[in-house]
């Protein structure tokens, strides 16, 4: 039975009340850049007001379209969430339109495991972004890593619609990547060709639903 995003929103609003120190996205930076294409409108609105219980951060350096090198950078959680945002690290996919070079150098990307209380356990979310100068100025798209915490096992919050190339796993999502002043931008001017891996963002991915298993 699918158990729409919505119930999971209201379950979350319903226990996860805003306190005056309690910090959410709006105090973690390149947050807002990196989220505002890969959630739906309402639950950005959500998270901007809901505490965060655990924030975990891994650094890697983007080789071709993975991680390399992932190590924790900031852990304000237990090691189980330490093992999980490291996973989601090195199995992120990262689709960059913003290289004009071709050379191999590497460039720093930080990937984010959210972790939040609702009515009936946990709920965690991933995002990542660049970390260099500039980067809160690209566009992010492709859909969040979501999943419900059920006994000891984490069940993923599923997209209700995939682009053709976009790499979806248990632990594993695709990110995409744009300058913000590009003519092949996802919410705007110009088709990409079918041959480039894209990852549509906007309202349609970033619906999801819970599968229960």
């Amino acid at each position: 039975m699918k158990v729409r995003l919505l119930l999971a929103l209201l379950c979350f609003g319903g226990v996860a009340l805003p306190c005056a120190d309690a910090r959410s996205i709006k105090d973690i930076p390149s947050a807002r850049e990196a989220l505002l294409r890969i959630v739906s409108p309402k639950f950005y609105q959500s998270l901007a007001i809901s505490p965060i219980e655990g924030w975990v951060v891994v650094r890697g350096d983007l080789v071709n379209d993975h991680l390399v090198g992932t190590r924790v950078t900031r852990s304000e959680a237990g090691s189980t969430y330490e093992k999980l945002a490291l996973d989601l690290a090195n199995n992120l996919k990262v689709v960059d339109l913003t290289r004009v070079d071709q050379s191999n150098s590497r460039r720093s990307v930080l990937v984010h495991l959210l972790v939040y209380r609702i009515a009936d356990g946990k709920m965690a979310m991933s995002f990542a972004h660049f970390d260099e100068a500039g980067s809160n100025q690209l566009r992010y798209s492709g859909a969040a890593w979501m999943a419900v915490e059920k006994g000891n096992k984490w069940v993923p919050i599923e997209p209700r619609q995939l682009a053709p190339n976009e790499r979806r796993g248990p632990r594993m999502y695709t990110l995409a990547v744009e300058p913000a002043n590009s003519t092949r931008s996802l919410q705007g001017n110009g088709r990409l060709p079918i041959s480039m891996s894209i990852v549509e963002g906007g309202a349609i991915n970033a619906m999801h639903s819970t599968r229960d298993q």
